[in-house]
Order: structure tokens, then sequence, then C-alpha cells
């Protein structure tokens, strides 16, 4: 582009004044063929001898506005260089750990299969041996419950039990089982009744916040109350056994180590019946104020009293409704806080052939035995009381009469 321009100016006439001298000069312009981007200037002044042609190269560019030069690419690019020194680059760390590009096709893919595969075995060898040791845990305090109910069973006297079960009587012991063990059962109930697993007892009516549930046993309820569970399976195969030592048949074939005081008939060692009963206050009251529409009901309020049915004495085997019931001797084992009194409720008022009226106490670690077919009680509602927290509860257990 710059050769055509010249090419297009060749012997243009430019006339310059110089200030020194006072002379006007005149320069023709023709381009050099020889070196590029350069052009001759011909000087056609006298003041040359001879008319000597001046010759001087000249870039071919102009001083652009405000003294700038305009320059090519590959110059601004030569100049950005020497301002920009490049950043020296750090090797990625990551890139040691790789394998060098040459070895890329030597690496043997077995051996990292291999390797998660060892990697995996060993997750699920550590997976069984956690299990195994917890299942071991389990099983050895399943065994020590077990020995401990029986310990205890076995440490109470059999001849006062037959006293009390054959002259329609009752029978208690505190303290039967431990702060622990009673602990841990006590939590059994009140989890299950969190879970929803028992049912409102409507028996004992709809604003009595006592809830229940039958023990029997099995996989899915162990899970639920282990403890329980091995109470009522050691109670039962214990306690019967012991009682049924003190057993004389009709026929004389059994003989007593008491001549004074047995039973009329054999326990079963092997079945029972049990239920698992939690009471919660909050629900009583909620019952409550649902059906009077009051916000805090009174307890002893004369319009609640007549809301709850009056609980009536009697036996647990009814003789006069003529259906085959096998319980003979029932056995109520309590769970309560330690600070659970008699205004509280939930204990067992008894009727003597007197007429006397005498109540046993929900206690915690509390063991009461009394004849199902000769003991008049009445089961007192369970009530509760401000300030008092923590579970409430009591397993129920009616040992039966063993099938002819």
């Amino acid at each position: 582009m710059c050769n055509y321009l010249m090419k297009a100016f060749f012997l243009s006439v430019v006339t310059l004044y110089l200030t020194e001298q006072k002379q006007y000069y005149t320069y023709g312009f023709a381009p050099n063929n020889h070196q590029q981007h350069t052009f001759n200037i011909i000087h056609s002044s006298s003041l040359l001898k001879h008319g000597t042609h001046l010759k001087l190269q000249l870039p071919l560019y102009a001083k652009a506005k405000g003294g700038r030069t305009t320059r090519s690419m590959a110059e601004k690019r030569k100049k950005w260089g020497r301002k920009v020194m490049p950043k020296i680059m750090e090797r990625p760390k990551i890139l040691d750990e790789l394998p060098k590009p040459d070895q890329w096709d030597k690496i043997d893919s077995s051996k990292n299969v291999k390797d998660e595969q060892a990697i995996q075995k060993k997750k699920e060898e550590e997976i069984t041996r956690s299990k195994a040791a917890a299942l071991i845990a389990l099983q050895k305090r399943s065994v020590e419950v077990l020995t401990h109910v029986r310990s205890r069973v076995e440490s109470l006297p059999s001849d006062d039990i037959v006293k009390a079960m054959s002259g329609g009587s009752y029978i208690v012991f505190d303290d039967i089982l431990g702060t622990e063990l009673c602990s841990e059962m006590k939590n059994e109930g009140q989890t299950m009744y969190l879970d929803n697993k028992l049912e409102l007892d409507l028996a004992s009516g709809v604003t009595s916040g006592e809830y229940v549930v039958p023990i029997k046993g099995g996989q899915e309820q162990y899970t639920d109350c282990p403890r329980s569970v091995e109470y009522v399976v050691s109670l039962t195969r214990h306690l019967v056994g012991m009682l049924n030592k003190l057993v004389v048949c009709e026929s004389g074939e059994d003989t007593p180590t008491s001549n004074t005081f047995h039973l009329g008939y054999k326990l079963d060692e092997t079945a029972s019946m049990s239920s698992l009963r939690v009471f919660d206050r909050k629900a009583r009251l909620s019952s409550l104020a649902l059906l009077t529409g009051k916000e805090n009901p009174d307890e002893d309020d004369s319009s609640v009293h007549d809301m709850e049915e009056k609980r009536q004495f009697s036996c647990v085997v009814d003789p006069s409704s003529g259906d085959v019931d096998l319980r003979r001797v029932t056995v109520v084992y309590f769970m309560t806080p330690d600070d659970w009194d008699g205004e509280c409720g939930g204990g067992i008022t008894f009727r003597n052939k007197d007429g006397n009226e005498i109540s046993v106490e929900a206690k915690n670690d509390r063991l009461l035995l009394f004849s199902s077919e000769n003991s008049p009680r009445c089961v007192e509602k369970w009530i509760g009381k401000n300030g008092i927290e923590g579970a409430c509860s009591c397993i129920v257990t009616h040992l039966l009469q063993q099938r002819q």
C-alpha cells in the first residue's frame, strides 16, 4: 500500500521554507526501489554545485498526532515482549503422582481391580466383626438378665407365697430386681409408647391415659423390649417350678415340702399371659380438657369423677362367666419414678374376707403376687402429680394352670 502511494506522488513538488536562510527549496520525491519502506529526496536548489542530487533515506512512516510513531504489529509484539515478563509456571504436584507417558501402556489394570476388591473385602470383614461383637454383647447381657431374675425369684420364700395364694390374699416384695434392670425395662416401655406400639386401654376409660400391649416374645418384640421379655420368660420358668414343688394333687401322687399350705393344681412352666402397661399423665390431662372444655381441668372436680366410671372390686377370673380360664396366680411388677407415692395412684386395693380394704401402692421395683381366683381387688386409676417426671409402667403376668 505504501509503495503504491509513493508511485502516485512520484516527482511531486513540495516547497519548504527554511527560516534561517529565508529561502525556498523545492524537493522531488521518488520511491527507493532498493530498500523497502524508504524514499529519496531529490534536491533541486542551486546551492548545490553541479546540480548534485541529495539523496536522503527517510523511513516511510510519519509521526502520528501527539508525537507518537505508529508501529507495525510485529514491532508492537516485540516491544510488549520486552515489557511483560512471562510468569514462571509451577508444575502441579498431582502430576508427580501420575505415571510417566511412556509407562501408560505398561499399567496393569487387573492390579487396581484386585486392590479395590481387597479394600471392599476388608470393609466387609470389619462390618461382620462389629456385628458379631454386638451380638456377643447382647447375648452376654441376655444371659446375665436371665440368671439375675432366676436368682432373685428363687430367693423368694415359696411357703409364704403358697400360703397367700391358697388363702386368697396377696404378698409383696420390694427391691426385687435392682435399679439397673428396672430402669432398662422402664425405658423400654417408654420407648415403645413413643413409637406408637401401645394402644389405649379402653377398658380403663378413654381418659385413663393408660396404654397397653401384650408381651408375646418373638424376634420383632424382643428387639423392642428384650429385658422385659427375658423377665417374663425367667419369672414363668423359675417361679412356677418353685411353686409346683408345693403342689398336692387330689390323687396324692406329689408330696409337698410343707404340710400346712399347698396349691391344689400344677402351673404351666412353659406358658403365661403378660402385658406391658404405660401411663402418660399428659395424655390423661389432654383427654380431660377435651371432654370438660376446660384448659386445665381439676382432677378432683366432681364433673371429672362423674365422667370416669368408678372401678369395682372383682377377681381376675370370673367363675360366673362359664368360660374356661386357666389364670391362677397374678404377678405385677411396678416401675415408677422414685418420688411416686400413694396419691399418684396406680396401686391395687384388696378386700379381705372380713370386708376390710387394704391398698398396695405402686412403687418402683416392687413385686406383687395374688390369687387370680380368690383375691377380690380394685385397680386404682393412675393419676400422677405435677413435678413428677419420668415413665410410669408395670408388667402384669398371669401364671396358668397346666392343662390336664
